[in-house]
């Protein structure tokens, strides 16, 4: 696994290299989830749900974390050592300026990763109608779209052929993609609701409907989303495949 982080850490390197950040200071052996920062609304309204998420990286896979994810604000110079962004929230946010557009449209563009997770477990939320006003100034080109099941993401650690969260407003996610690469993923389904858990190790939120098993297939997409976010479509070999969609299949 470790070559598949180091990998993207060079993508990213190399991204930032007019961005005066030293190599010496990142540590690409290390998985940290930053968190963005954003102006008005509610940035943060699973506080515990990276952290969360991050114990059961360490758990379920090999991948080396830093357990405590990060706040980075867009203009940030940090943002461009991370594969990784997470940005959560549950009510409407200021439109973001343009410069800021221009930082986080190179960061995706360059090799990064976002996903966005609607916390507000409604149909037309405020926040849904934020997310894709930032999403379309981002790619006024390039639509979003929904992920079909056959993407590697759904198959990046986990079988999976469903999409859960703490509340299944949408079964299923959307996104963009630049040349092949998925660059974005918008969630509606309060995924960090489902990963959250204090410290005692009791879920936070309960989960809408589904009940334990819902919770454990929001934590495997987690845990995809993140492999797929370092790896890309490395499981798209054609060998594995026909294998791959057949047991999804079942």
């Amino acid at each position: 696994m470790r070559k598949f982080l180091t990998i993207s850490g060079l993508v990213l390197f190399f991204a930032t290299w007019g961005e005066n950040i030293s190599p010496a200071v990142a540590d690409y052996s290390s998985l940290t989830l930053p968190r963005m920062m954003y102006q008005g609304g509610n940035d943060n309204p699973r506080p515990e749900a990276l952290r969360s998420l991050l114990a059961q990286i360490t758990r379920r896979t090999s991948i080396e974390v830093n357990r405590e994810p990060v706040e980075l604000n867009v203009s940030d110079s940090r943002l461009f050592r991370h594969p990784f962004l997470y940005m959560g929230g549950d009510e409407g946010f200021d439109p973001f300026p343009e410069k800021d557009l221009k930082i986080l449209r190179n960061y995706l563009s360059y090799g990064g990763f976002l996903f966005i997770d609607d916390s507000s477990a409604r149909v037309d939320s405020a926040f849904d109608a934020s997310a894709r006003k930032l999403i379309s100034a981002l790619f006024p080109q390039n639509p979003l779209r929904k992920i079909q099941r056959d993407h590697s993401i759904f198959r990046s650690f986990y079988l999976l052929n469903t999409v859960s969260g703490r509340s299944i407003v949408k079964p299923y996610l959307e996104g963009i993609s630049i040349k092949g690469r998925t660059v974005l993923i918008y969630s509606s389904n309060d995924q960090g609701g489902a990963w959250s858990r204090n410290k005692l190790g009791h879920w936070n939120y309960d989960v809408i409907a589904g009940g334990y098993r819902q919770r454990q297939l929001a934590i495997r997409l987690g845990i995809n989303v993140i492999m797929y976010a370092l790896t890309l479509d490395y499981k798209k070999d054609m060998v594995h495949l026909p294998i791959i969609l057949e047991r999804l299949r079942r």
